[in-house]
């Protein structure tokens, strides 16, 4: 939907870029409670889960891309006319490769 076709969803740019953004704000909730609270009762008995291992590691690499997405969406909403769907799209794509690999891994081990 970065390209616009948010609109062809019903929706505004300022609602698409509030939905954006609380996707963003959700991930990052669910990745703290894991981090807080499921990895350290995981890795127990899960060495995979020990501090510093690879989850961790790619709870960062995700999260230097929702950066990029928080930075574009303030942007973007301090000046509605400022969109840009390339800009958009690339802050989105920033983590796709190391959201998916995440995902996969936690597939194989859980």
């Amino acid at each position: 939907m970065a390209d616009g076709s948010f609109n062809k969803e019903g929706m505004s740019l300022r609602q698409y870029l509030r939905f954006v953004d609380e996707f963003r704000e959700h991930l990052t909730l669910h990745h703290d409670i894991e981090e807080m609270h499921v990895f350290p009762k995981l890795a127990k008995k899960m060495p995979e889960f020990r501090a510093n291992e690879r989850h961790k590691k790619s709870h960062k690499l995700i999260h230097d891309g929702l950066d990029r997405v928080e930075a574009a969406v303030k942007g973007f909403r301090e000046d509605n006319s400022s969109y840009n769907p390339v800009e958009m799209r690339a802050a989105l794509d920033s983590f796709r490769e190391p959201l998916y690999t995440h995902l996969a891994e936690e597939v194989c081990v859980y």
